[in-house]
């Protein structure tokens, strides 16, 4: 009989807790400092270049992955384009509603687990922003790019926007301290090369304590993220350093990739 020892379920709990990770990093004050400070100007700019680049044809139906508080969609939709978001957290799905509730049409939001949850199919494009990409394993993450393929029509465009792995290496800080909103936050992070995953723990020095983060940050190349995408079925049709469309280099910090089926 295999005997499994009492330190092996400890240490197979933790790590299944780490992978998880995500579930716990996205809490009010992360939604509040991050997205949350984007302004609607910017989100239009960044609803232009989707229009652009995935070529979107009237009443286009468009696939927003991890959509946060949905504002992306919330803009298509402006635009007279159907949008479906979907967003692991409740909290930000019901930011995104509340956001909408004056909206003649709204985007159809569904609450789930991307690995997990129904896509839906026949959409004319897909898009994933705002670096929301490389929670998972390895496995996990190329099984949701390939369950966006087969959501989208034939012809149907697919744009990712991600942070560039070799810009993150060349700029690479195992520490960083910085105040946000009052909020002293300090960050430590180690990059595992065999893995191109960045652990970090985040701690926040708040009025009733320390609130700490863990995490572990799939990283990926352009040309890593290009192979992966053609071996599902994609076809590489641009790569972008910035909304104004310079072409991508060694140098680009946030990519913008753009796939057709």
């Amino acid at each position: 009989m295999f005997l499994v020892s009492h330190e092996a379920i400890i240490f197979v709990a933790a790590s299944n807790k780490l992978m998880e990770w995500f579930n716990d990093l996205y809490d009010d004050f992360r939604m509040t400092t991050g997205f949350g400070h984007v302004s609607d100007e910017q989100t239009k700019r960044d609803v232009d270049f989707i229009c652009e680049v995935l070529e979107l044809p009237e009443e286009a139906r468009v696939l927003d992955l991890f959509c946060g508080a949905g504002r992306h969609s919330l803009e298509l939709m402006r635009r007279g384009y159907a949008a479906t978001g979907i967003e692991f957290n409740p909290d930000y799905l019901k930011l995104a509603k509340e956001l909408s509730e004056d909206a003649s049409d709204t985007p159809h939001f569904i609450q789930g687990d991307v690995r997990h949850v129904d896509f839906g199919e026949s959409y004319d494009a897909a898009i994933i922003m705002f670096n929301s990409f490389g929670y998972f394993s390895d496995e996990e993450d190329q099984s949701v790019l390939a369950r966006t393929y087969h959501a989208l029509k034939k012809g149907g465009r697919f744009l990712i926007e991600v942070l560039n792995r070799d810009w993150i290496l060349r700029n690479f800080k195992a520490s960083e301290a910085s105040e946000i909103n009052g909020v002293r936050v300090v960050e430590q992070r180690e990059f595992d090369a065999l893995t191109s995953r960045n652990d970090f723990i985040i701690e926040r020095y708040e009025e009733d304590g320390v609130v700490r983060k863990e995490g572990s940050w799939r990283l990926y190349s352009a040309h890593e993220l290009k192979n992966i995408l053609e071996g599902i079925g994609f076809r590489f049709i641009a790569g972008y350093s910035n909304l104004e469309k310079e072409s991508l280099t060694k140098d680009t910090r946030l990519m913008r990739l753009v796939f057709e089926k």
